[in-house]
Order: structure tokens, then C-alpha cells, then sequence
């Protein structure tokens, strides 16, 4: 990151090093003082030449990785993961006739680049002004109109809604979820202002029902604590209610200990665990959920044979346990 700031410099540093190199071959001399000021002219060439070899080499080699990874950088288009993702290859595949806005135009445009002007749209800020744009296009009767939301994508935090609130707007309809997205058709019949309160109430109701889903989905309860945890197979799942944002900021604690200590990598033998701690915000978007007053958490647990789990949030920064409890898996 430091090195992108320094590029200015690098220009001006290097005509300042021809100088002094042309300066230094300019200085007269004989005999073995003349070959030793030719030699040590070569050296420096030679040393420069090197560098820009091993450094090209090592960018190379860097791209070709970056191209491949995992990482969802919204700047970066010809990664691998956009070149696969789902949603991008339906969007290409189904969606050829008809109008689409969406919460990234980038990534619709770079994966449907033969598309006609003005087929993919960017989707407005605020959702009643989607339901404006949305019902006036499609009235016209002209297009077909379709809303992409992109799960894996930074832009969501631009937007005052996301794809449940899209979800529940009269006169959509949804054509597919898939794993990185989510396709809705907006109806000819979508004229209905957008009411706010009743919005909300509705979206209450349904946040609702989704977290007893999950809970019900989450399996045993094995921790009372701040927060609960319930375990089902591997599968670690902490809840709270109510919980405000400062609840999520502290690091949870996840300490696995095995019942055959060889499994743990060699670095961990000392310890005794595996340390598996966490921060909610890192976690993947399909694996923290926070809907009105209750956060939710889903972890994955290793696969050997478990003996004790300690698990917690601590705050490193006051040396602080905020909570802690332990609890046997019992496999």
C-alpha cells in the first residue's frame, strides 16, 4: 500500500541517479583506477537490472494469483469468482431482453458487455425512490424490469434497504436466489405507493419469523450466557436478544480443545487448542445476521473429535473478559 503513494518519487529519483552515474563516468582516469570506476558502473547496472527482472517476475506472479483468489474486490472485475458467480452468468444467460437495476452497474456491465445502452441501470439510494422508478418503467409496458441485488458486493452499505426489503415491496415478484444473489421481476401491476410504516411492520414480522427459523434450525442449546450458543454438528450458532451494535464489536472467543491433542497444528501443541476467535463483521454476510434487536453468528467447528469448547467475547484493548462459559460437544 506504502509503495502506491511513492510512485510520484520514483520518476525523480531515477533521472537523479542517471545524473549521478553519467556524472561518476565522466570523471577522468587511468589504469586500474579507470577499470575499477567501469566495474563499479557495471555493478550498478547490472544490480538495476536485476531488480526490475525479479520485481516484474514477482508482479507476474502476484497477478496471476490476485486473478484467481477469492477476494471480492468490487474493483477488480476478471477475478475469478466474478467470472463464475452465479447471479452474473444468469443475468447473462436469462435476462438478455429487458431492463435491470442493480446495486453494482459495474459488474453487470462487465459481464454482459454486448447488452444494448441503457439496459442495465443502477439502482437509487433510497427504496421508495425504487418504487417509483421501478413502477414508472414498468407501466410503460416497453420492458420487462428486473432488480439484481448482489449479496458479495461492498456497495449494500450505500443502500437504506437490502434484498428482504426489495423482497417485500408490493408488486415484485422473485425469479431466483442464488448463492451470491438475488433476481426479482417487478410486475406491470407494481403502482402501489410505497408506505413506510407499513413497510416496516411487515418487515418486522418477517426478520421475525426468519430468526425462529434459524433458531430452530441451530440445534441444542449448550451455553446460557450474554450470549446463547447452540450447537448442531458442527455447526456453532450465537444469538442475542437484544443486542445493540457495541454487542457485536468485542472479539468472540472460540477455543476448541481436542480429544487427541496430534491433531492440532504444530504451532498450537503448547496451547493445548485450536484458537478459532473471531469478529462478527468478519465473518462471510451468510454467516452474521442482525435484524432489529437480535444478532446472530454461525461458526463452523473442526472436524476431529472434540473434547471441550471455551467460548466468550474479550476486549483486548481493556484486557477484559466480557463473557465466558465451557461446554463438552460430547463426540
Amino acid at each position: 500500500m506504502l509503495a502506491r503513494f511513492l510512485l510520484p518519487v520514483y520518476v525523480p529519483l531515477l533521472l537523479a541517479a542517471v545524473f549521478l552515474l553519467d556524472r561518476f563516468l565522466s570523471i577522468e582516469c587511468v589504469g586500474w583506477v579507470a577499470a575499477a570506476k567501469w566495474g563499479l558502473a557495471s555493478l550498478v547496472l547490472l544490480g538495476a537490472l536485476a531488480h526490475t527482472g525479479f520485481s516484474a517476475q514477482r508482479n507476474l506472479r502476484l497477478t496471476a494469483q490476485a486473478l484467481e483468489s477469492r477476494d471480492l474486490d468490487d474493483g477488480a472485475f476478471n477475478l475469478a469468482y466474478w467470472r463464475h458467480a452465479a447471479t452474473l452468468n444468469y443475468i447473462r444467460d436469462h435476462l438478455s431482453d429487458g431492463i435491470t437495476y442493480s446495486n453494482n452497474l459495474f459488474l453487470l456491465w462487465f459481464a454482459d458487455r454486448t447488452a444494448a445502452i441503457k439496459t442495465h441501470r443502477s439502482l437509487p439510494k433510497k427504496i421508495s425512490e425504487l418504487t417509483r422508478k421501478a413502477s414508472v418503467q414498468s407501466k410503460s409496458g416497453r420492458d420487462e424490469v428486473y432488480i439484481v441485488w448482489l449479496k458479495d458486493t461492498y456497495r449494500t452499505v450505500y443502500y437504506d434497504y437490502n434484498d428482504l426489503d426489495i423482497r417485500l415491496l408490493p408488486g415484485v415478484e422473485e425469479v431466483v436466489e442464488l448463492s451470491d444473489g438475488v433476481v426479482f421481476r417487478v410486475r406491470v401491476a407494481a403502482t402501489e405507493p410505497f408506505d413506510a410504516a407499513r413497510h416496516r411492520a411487515r418487515k418486522q414480522r418477517a426478520q421475525e419469523r426468519y430468526v425462529d427459523q434459524l433458531l430452530k434450525q441451530a440445534g441444542e442449546r449448550v451455553v446460557r450466557a450474554d450470549w446463547d450458543v447452540y450447537r448442531k454438528g458442527r455447526k456453532l450458532t450465537y444469538f442475542k436478544k437484544p443486542c445493540a451494535s457495541v454487542d457485536v464489536q468485542a472479539k468472540f472467543v472460540l477455543h476448541v480443545i481436542p480429544s487427541d491433542p496430534r491433531v492440532l497444528p504444530v504451532a498450537r501443541w503448547r496451547y493445548g487448542s485450536d484458537n478459532l476467535d473471531f469478529y462478527f463483521d468478519q465473518l462471510k454476510r451468510t454467516a452474521r445476521v442482525r435484524v432489529g434487536d437480535q444478532c446472530i453468528a454461525t461458526v463452523e467447528l473442526p472436524a476431529y473429535a472434540i473434547s471441550r469448547v471455551w467460548v466468550g467475547q474479550w476486549i483486548a484493548k481493556e484486557n477484559r473478559t466480557v463473557w465466558e462459559a465451557e461446554f463438552s460437544p460430547g463426540r
